[in-house]
């Protein structure tokens, strides 16, 4: 049996304890303007780490806020001759995306992988937004002190 603090009714309404910027919409319109104006220049380069008949390695690219480049792995079934499902991957925090051998079974099985190297992170993206406060490896305790 689960322990809960509230009763069930209550949880399925409950909105939480913090209040909702009086901003939240006009920053949000704001943060999406300024991505759609960015050309994210991608750029996708064979990896030689693979060596497999059945799979192409690459590191992908992009520009995104602040100018930092993106980093991701993607592999793909070699020749694939029609579009095919993906698995996109998202570390943990303080994390990268991993080794490119955690992937190949899924492109042994016809899907695509992309793993994101998340900005700040222990991976190859770029972190070139600037926030006051502690910082620790990452985004989650970014601004706290603010």
């Amino acid at each position: 049996m689960p322990l809960i603090d509230k009763p069930l009714p209550e949880l399925l309404t409950y909105a939480g304890t913090n209040p909702r910027p009086a901003d939240f919409d006009a920053y949000w319109d704001a943060a999406l303007a300024e991505l759609d104006g960015i050309d994210p220049a991608p750029e996708l380069i064979p990896n030689p780490t693979i060596r497999s008949e059945k799979t192409e390695a690459f590191d992908l690219s992009f520009r995104s806020v602040g100018g930092a480049r993106i980093h991701a792995k993607y592999l793909r079934p070699r020749n694939a001759s029609s579009p095919h499902p993906a698995v996109l991957n998202f570390h943990g925090y303080s994390g990268a995306s991993g080794d490119w051998s955690d992937f190949l079974g899924y492109t042994s099985e016809g899907l695509a992988v992309a793993s994101l190297d998340v900005r700040g992170q222990a991976g190859q993206s770029q972190d070139s937004v600037p926030v006051l406060g502690t910082t620790l490896n990452g985004h989650i305790i970014r601004g706290l002190d603010d």
